[in-house]
């Protein structure tokens, strides 16, 4: 079961990275615009708060608990840990279960050390071709044009009110077909996250203890290559280039 499970997460990943290399390159359908109630107006609006958010320098901290639901098995793969950000071109998953897996994008490429999955080697990803794993600001990117945004309503949570909305890509490539977030709408921070992934996957993820604001460690992004780890250069897979992430 363990050695399913991981497979699964080894799947879902490399889905997100092929996927996002795609939809890098096709824009948004301009033509499909949605006629909105009142209440996907204000949703729209609190999404555009949020980008703006994660689209600043600004730094965040949060516990994060992931799980992978694989619906035609109900397979459930569950990991934890710490979610850092700073800036947009940094961040980092440093795991507690699986204990020591990382993901880090340090500025110029996304490091993905699994040894949980993938003993004696790290992926070396180019950044823009594993914006799928960016799960803010690539996911909140110009909301307006790439997704048609519903509201679902406010639900209440540890005596916290959130607001519930989807996000539907407006083309076929994006890197899931459904996103669902909860956002405090006092601050525009996500507090949770519902993807449903081009094969099904269903990846949510739930942000706690969440700090906006303070010093961030340079060494929280920073990924130093373990003795005798192998390290696989994904930019030769991808035709040898990526192209840039649009703004």
């Amino acid at each position: 079961m363990k050695h399913t499970a991981r497979t699964i997460l080894a799947a879902a990943t490399l889905g997100l990275i092929g996927a996002s290399a795609l939809s890098a390159q096709t824009p948004a359908r301009g033509s499909a615009r949605q006629a909105m109630s009142a209440a996907d107006s204000a949703v729209l609006v609190l999404v555009e708060r949020a980008a703006a958010g994660y689209s600043s320098e600004r730094s965040l901290r949060a516990t994060f608990v992931q799980t992978i639901l694989t619906p035609r098995t109900g397979d459930v793969q569950t990991a934890r840990g710490e979610f850092l950000q700073r800036g947009t071109s940094q961040f980092a998953f440093a795991f507690t279960e699986p204990a020591g897996d990382r993901i880090i994008a340090d500025g110029e490429v996304l490091w993905l050390y699994l040894p949980s999955m993938s003993p004696g080697q790290v992926l070396k990803v180019p950044r823009a071709a594993g914006a799928g794993l960016d799960l803010a600001t690539s996911l909140l990117r110009a909301p307006r044009e790439r997704y048609t945004v519903r509201s679902l309503g406010d639900t209440l949570v540890a005596g916290q009110t959130l607001r519930r909305l989807t996000l539907t890509p407006r083309t076929d490539d994006a890197p899931f077909r459904t996103a669902e977030l909860w956002i405090e709408p006092a601050d525009a921070v996500i507090r949770r996250l519902v993807l449903v992934e081009p094969l099904g996957l269903v990846r949510t993820i739930d942000f706690t203890r969440v700090r906006v604001g303070g010093v961030i460690s340079d060494a929280a992004f920073v990924f130093t290559v373990p003795d005798g780890v192998r390290v696989i250069d994904q930019a030769a897979m991808l035709g040898g280039s990526v192209p840039p992430k649009k703004p």
